[in-house]
């Protein structure tokens, strides 16, 4: 072989070495996408006895593979938010994808019940947890606030409802009023009562499979040919808390963003300003270089990570009752049921005058 040609085929090699060592460096800096990443994490909510609902609405998602991707698409800038807000509470990954089912992951989305936002946050509950609603802001279309609230709620609901998260699940959906009623239907009838078991509304046999069936279809695409939106796992937004009017632009400005990317991180704003004389949180790109130097807490209070729903204790004599604030979709009669007493005796020690409670309303159960 002539010296000329084996230079040539040498520095070829070298050169074809190069190419593939840049490639695998750049694989290896690709941030990991989100999806597995909380797919891994999922606790498994389906059970053998509704494989066949959950099925069907694999089926019935299947049959629209668009649709799916559209709305992992519509998820992007918030998917990485939730998922870290469902660690921080210790509940299951699955639930980062109850907004897909919920809300098609838009936060303007709205029902004709009055539900709104990622959550759908019906009015009462959300007053029920302070949230601000008004012609400026509407803390439901909020990312942060309405994550707060929802995951809330259904930690509480997973307690009322004995560490059971179908039910749980179902109660987010039609309120925990009808799943009681539904219960104590199949107990007076000495009929199971599980989730697949109980008579409740139409819309509510569905939701849960519709959940679970998404969770089948993230955990296993390439089983189900179906391309989910590739967003990566790290976060695409941090939080600055303001507390006096200002206009869409001149937060752009100060973010270094463009007004549009203020307005879908933030659907919550409903006009070009911020609220006057309210606190908000506001998310913002990550990677720009912000002028803000305000401290990042958020509008309403997080519970503790650990046991955060569970009523705090008050001693009276040898006698230890428990401290308790009404919860949207409270009644006197599930409370004496879930905390084996009677409405009469709540009555009694509470001093009530009506048996109607309102929200936020303590009690000592």
């Amino acid at each position: 072989m002539r010296p000329i040609v084996r230079k040539l085929l040498l520095l070829v090699v070298l050169l074809l070495g190069c190419a593939n060592i840049i490639c695998a460096q750049s694989f290896l800096d690709e941030p990991q996408t989100l999806w597995p990443v909380i797919a891994d994490h999922f606790v498994g909510l389906s059970s053998e006895e509704g494989s066949a609902n959950v099925q069907k609405q694999i089926d019935r998602y299947l049959r629209d593979p668009k649709y799916i991707h559209r709305v992992s698409e519509n998820a992007r800038p918030y998917l990485y938010y939730i998922y870290q807000e469902t660690k921080k509470y210790h509940l299951p990954a699955e639930l980062a994808l109850l907004p897909m089912i919920e809300s098609d992951y838009k936060p303007h989305c709205y029902s004709s019940a009055g539900a709104v936002g990622l959550w759908q946050l019906m009015p009462d509950t959300a007053h029920g947890y302070g949230v601000q609603m008004n012609s400026w802001y509407d803390g439901r279309r909020s990312t942060t606030v309405s994550t707060k609230v929802a995951l809330t709620f259904l930690s509480y609901l997973y307690e009322q409802f004995h560490h059971n998260w179908l039910l749980t699940l179902a109660a987010y959906d039609s309120g925990p009023g009808t799943v009681m009623a539904a219960i104590r239907y199949n107990k007076e009838r000495n009929r199971p009562t599980n989730f697949w078991s109980l008579p409740l509304p139409k819309e509510t046999k569905a939701y849960v499979p519709k959940l679970l069936a998404m969770a089948a279809i993230v955990e296993h695409p390439n089983t189900y040919g179906i391309r989910l939106a590739k967003i990566p796992n790290q976060p695409i937004a941090s939080t600055v808390t303001i507390q006096k009017q200002m206009k869409i632009t001149t937060i752009a400005h100060l973010a270094n963003t463009s007004v549009s990317t203020v307005k879908t991180l933030n659907p919550a704003l409903k006009t070009s300003t911020t609220p006057p004389h309210q606190k908000i949180t506001l998310m913002l790109p990550i990677n720009k270089k912000t002028k803000f130097t305000q401290p990042t807490k958020t509008q309403i209070k997080t519970p503790r990570k650990e046991n955060h729903w569970e009523p705090s204790t008050l001693k009276h004599g040898n006698d230890t009752s428990s401290a308790y604030i009404v919860q949207p979709g409270d009644n006197l009669h599930t409370l004496a049921e879930h905390h084996h007493t009677t409405t009469a005796a709540l009555i009694q020690k509470n001093h009530l005058h009506t048996s109607v409670l309102q929200v936020g309303q303590h009690l000592v159960l």
